[in-house]
């Protein structure tokens, strides 16, 4: 981890195969970046093979593994608990820290979808981190008991601190995935996560072709910020 004055910061993006990447590979990501963590994507498309984890065993990171799709968006949380547990078990080798959920825009905040994820959050506990793509879930502080993802994004900006965790997803102000962040929006983000006052801070930038130099800043800001 990256110890800052009060807090400890993890930063890294949302998988690693993208254009600023010159090895192609998770291998230039750790070398080179100066990361932390990253979030497996791919995950959430394909289920990778036992081989393919065990590769991935080798690199000294914090994962966050992105759950598949059929759990998230096709059968929406509901009855999934032998699912879940089948995925995780995939991921043993890797000792993640977070299992991402995302949820498609139209998982409404309804009793029985707080409900699931409350069961989810029950398997998990805080390796849970459940993103909301409808925003009647951030009026308020939102009921479930696991670590709730923060988002910077068209839909708004929310910022959690969940028993201690910020888990932040910077996907782009006003266009998704495609985003510029200049350095004062990226210091008006630190501020307020600093001002959380959470124990852990991990922030993925999921902004494609400005991850790099985004997440550097970001990484510097953050350090700066909590230096006494």
């Amino acid at each position: 981890m990256i110890v800052g004055g009060r807090q400890l910061i993890y930063i890294g993006t949302s998988g690693w195969l993208y254009p600023w990447n010159s090895g192609k590979s998770l291998d230039w990501y750790i070398k080179n970046t100066g990361f932390n963590a990253v979030e497996l994507n791919a995950s959430f498309y394909r289920v990778p093979s036992p081989e393919q984890v065990e590769k991935w065993r080798n690199y000294e990171v914090t994962w966050a593994i992105k759950v598949n799709r059929r759990i998230t968006h096709v059968k929406r949380l509901k009855g999934v608990r032998g699912e879940v547990e089948k995925f995780v078990e995939l991921f043993k080798p890797l000792n993640p820290r977070f299992y991402l959920f995302q949820l498609p825009p139209n998982f409404h905040k309804t009793n029985e979808n707080v409900q699931r994820v409350n069961e989810v959050c029950e398997t998990l506990g805080d390796r849970a981190a459940v993103e909301f793509r409808s925003v009647e879930w951030f009026k308020g502080i939102p009921d479930v008991k696991c670590v709730v993802v923060s988002i910077d994004s068209p839909i708004g900006n929310y910022y959690f601190n969940s028993n201690g965790i910020i888990y932040l997803r910077m996907h782009g102000r006003d266009n998704w995935y495609f985003y510029e962040y200049s350095a004062n929006e990226l210091k008006e983000v630190a501020e307020k996560l600093v001002a959380l006052n959470a124990r852990d801070i991990f922030v993925f930038f999921n902004n494609d072709l400005w991850m790099l130099e985004n997440g550097k800043l970001m990484k510097e800001i953050l350090l700066n910020s909590q230096s006494p």
